[in-house]
């Protein structure tokens, strides 16, 4: 693409050196740099782009964006402008040819469920014989085909490539989970959703965003940056159990779906019966009663079931094909995920780590188990404290806790464990460092018909550790060997 129509987009501008004729691409790592690539040099919270200008032009980049100057080697231009972010993302979809518009856009926002409602309309999507795409915390998947991501969503250039990916293997829809710091850090500047879903809005990320008020407007920014285009078709699908639904359906003025657990909602759910399997219920809807039979376990999984569902009612799917194709889905990995029903003792990941998530899962397991529920919970490192106390409250509502770490990073791991100790209601707890020595403990400790739940980390493949070194570790796979050694299974690893 002609660098000067590029350029021409922008009002407010410095220009130094000498820019390239022609860009191609655009990128913030200084590693993915080649020939005709613009580097958007960025300041972020741990590193700075502007520190990585050099190894860029090494690269091929003859094109840096940035809201500083420095002196460059002839042949290389500077672009110095107000907000690097916006005009990184305006740059990307001129030269990708907005490739969201060819595809049907999904937003999933909320502090807990994103990555289930998510996966489930991908799932379903693909069940509908549409080309689907995926993008959260379990990564990058086209269809079946899965990439790693870094984030939950991505920054702004890298969010953009996805699309361009995907527009390129024929994706039809593409539903993405939407982070409260990436609305805030403008992460999803330029990217125009159809389908815009709230799932709750409970404490996290307090030490982002300061206050609840300011975490619950931040995730109000993917209503209102719907806009105000009328002649688009656009909806909202807002919980209506929760107070924010409230606020954002102000904040948009196209159609807003509610779902809940009562029948003031436009989708909700009577005549509920579970188990660890699975639940059935009769789900009302404009169009009428069905019946439904799910693999997924809790009435917060319905109402994220009941999310998914809507999604592809909008989508002008018939919910009778909608509701068969759920009986053949499968758990979402990492969430409340029960990995091996041979086992004497039920094992069950979540990535709970809020305390509604915890409570919520625990709730949920408790009619469930027969024997004792032995739950490994750890505070994550250099993140909201205030919530450590309150989650000790809460793990306590197990029969016996093993209080750990999850992702310390460079906090002191004794800290973490002393904070969620101080909330522990009960003495039936011991407490381990050592977070694979922990799983062991609680495993150990299990009998016949017990369940031992690990929370926090569901199917993360790492722990992140002093200096911020992602060190491998899985607990499905550690505990499901400790457990399979325990009762002599065959192909644990010695």
């Amino acid at each position: 693409m002609k660098t000067e129509q590029l350029i021409s987009l922008l009002k407010i501008k410095e220009i130094y050196g000498t820019l390239p004729e022609d860009v191609f691409d655009i990128t913030i790592d200084s590693r993915e740099v080649s020939e005709g690539t613009i580097f958007v040099a960025l300041k972020g919270a741990t590193t700075d782009g502007f520190d990585y200008i050099d190894q860029a032009i090494e690269k091929g980049s003859r094109m840096i964006l940035s809201d500083r100057n420095r002196e460059l080697p002839e042949g290389v231009g500077l672009l110095k402008v107000k907000d690097p972010v916006k005009v990184s993302a305006l740059f990307a979809e001129y030269l990708y040819d907005f490739p969201h518009e060819s595809m049907t856009m999904v937003g999933v926002t909320g502090t807990n469920g994103k990555t289930t409602v998510s996966t489930m309309i991908h799932n379903l999507s693909m069940s509908m014989n549409k080309k689907s795409a995926y993008l959260g915390t379990n990564g990058f998947m086209i269809n079946e085909d899965t990439y790693p991501s870094l984030n939950t969503t991505p920054e702004t250039t890298r969010l953009h490539k996805n699309f361009n990916e995907a527009v390129k293997k024929e994706t039809e829809v593409f539903t993405m989970e939407v982070s409260s710091h990436a609305l805030k850090l403008g992460r999803t500047f330029g990217v125009d959703f159809d389908i815009v879903i709230f799932t709750n809005l409970t404490q996290d990320h307090l030490d982002f965003h300061g206050t609840m008020e300011n975490y619950g407007f931040t995730k109000g920014l993917l209503f209102s940056q719907l806009g105000q285009d009328l002649k688009k078709t656009k909806y909202v699908i807002l919980n209506n159990s929760d107070p924010w639904s409230k606020e954002y359906a102000t904040m948009t003025p196209y159609e807003v779906i509610s779902y809940g657990l009562d029948e003031s909602a436009d989708f909700y759910p009577t005549n509920i019966k579970g188990s660890l399997e699975g639940t059935t219920f009769t789900l009302h809807t404009p169009d009428g009663e069905f019946y439904v039979e799910s693999p997924f376990v809790g009435d917060y999984n319905i109402e994220n079931l009941i999310c998914a569902i809507i999604s592809e009612w909008l989508q002008g799917y018939d919910l009778n094909d909608v509701i068969e194709a759920i009986k053949q889905m499968k758990a979402v990995s990492g969430r409340l995920e029960v990995l091996d029903n041979e086992l004497p003792i039920h094992l069950i990941i979540d990535f709970a780590h809020t305390p509604d998530a915890l409570e919520k899962v625990i709730q949920t397991i408790r009619p469930f188990n027969d024997g004792k529920l032995i739950t490994v919970y750890g505070m994550t490192g250099e993140r909201d404290y205030s919530k450590a106390e309150e989650m000790g409250r809460i793990a306590s509502l197990s029969d016996y806790v093993v209080i750990t770490v999850d992702n310390p990073g460079n906090d002191d791991k004794n800290m973490l464990i002393d904070i969620v100790e101080k909330g522990m209601t009960h003495d039936n707890y011991t407490t381990e460092i050592d977070r694979e020595q922990a799983i062991k403990i609680a495993i150990d400790y299990a009998e016949p018909g017990d369940t031992v739940f690990l929370a926090g980390k569901g199917r993360e493949p790492y722990q992140i550790m002093e200096n911020h070194i992602k060190e491998p570790h899985r607990d499905d796979l550690i505990a499901l060997n400790f457990a399979y050694k325990k009762y002599n299974f065959p192909g644990y690893e010695n």
